[in-house]
């Protein structure tokens, strides 16, 4: 199975038994094989604001969690930007692989589960986010549609102050993950129904200055047009997770 990622405000962790990944310029192929049926490999998605390919070849196990914006740095010791500088990257910590060995020797879904939860609750840690966490939730708040500007006034902090923290925590300016959760908010407002609502309507609604502009961005996070990325992509998970299958 091959299918294309776009862009989004969540990091990816996996866990995998009996793979090579190979990755090359914004594409990522896992393959399964016999000669590796017993190694294991973590890896882990950074921020995106282009498509990836990602191809699965041969059979092996995957458990992936999916971590909100900033969920994962609460499980890694140093800053999000020190393992994850790329869209995609082997996860180079000890424990964690240490860890995926463990795991993938249960033999069951539910002490999979409760190793998993074990090993996540013994390594979660407190952190100073307030000054991000304030920052996110108004770069989210497409109704209002702050400038980068007037979220670092209301965080009380340098423009530069700003994208240095942005930098540290979720490994993009500030800038990028506003248009990458404006992206993710038009997904969830156009929801793939039968009846599609008209191109114009959904880019107001996310608060687009006119169709023309959004469809520029979304040409920029896609790689094609709005309308034909809504005949082509597919939802699961309760609209959560969009991808196009090749």
């Amino acid at each position: 199975m091959s299918y294309v990622a776009f862009p989004h405000t969540n990091t990816c962790i996996s866990l995998f038994k009996g793979v090579q990944i190979a990755r090359g310029d914004l594409s990522l192929t896992i393959t399964g094989g016999e000669e590796v049926k017993n190694e294991v490999c973590v890896e882990i998605t950074g921020k995106y604001t282009q498509p990836f390919f990602v191809s699965y070849q041969g059979s092996f196990e995957e458990i992936a969690i999916i971590f909100k914006p900033l969920g994962a740095s609460y499980f890694l010791q140093n800053d999000l930007i020190t393992y994850a500088p790329s869209f995609s990257q082997a996860l180079a910590v000890p424990h964690w692989h240490l860890h995926t060995e463990r795991l993938f020797k249960e033999t069951t879904l539910s002490k999979r589960i409760e190793r998993l939860e074990t090993f996540l609750l013994e390594n979660l840690q407190k952190k100073e986010d307030a000054l991000v966490k304030k920052a996110v939730y108004l770069l989210e708040d497409v109704e209002k549609d702050y400038t980068i500007q007037e979220v670092a006034d209301q965080c009380a902090v340098s423009h530069k102050t700003l994208q240095r923290v942005f930098k540290r925590w979720l490994t993009c300016s500030p800038s990028a993950y506003k248009r990458i959760s404006k992206f993710r908010h038009t997904l969830s407002k156009e929801g793939l129904q039968k009846e599609i609502k008209k191109l114009t309507e959904v880019a107001y609604e996310s608060n687009y200055y006119d169709q023309s502009y959004f469809t520029r961005d979304f040409k920029k996070l896609t790689g094609i047009s709005p309308k034909a990325f809504f005949k082509r992509v597919s939802k699961l998970e309760e609209n959560e997770i969009i991808w196009e299958i090749r």
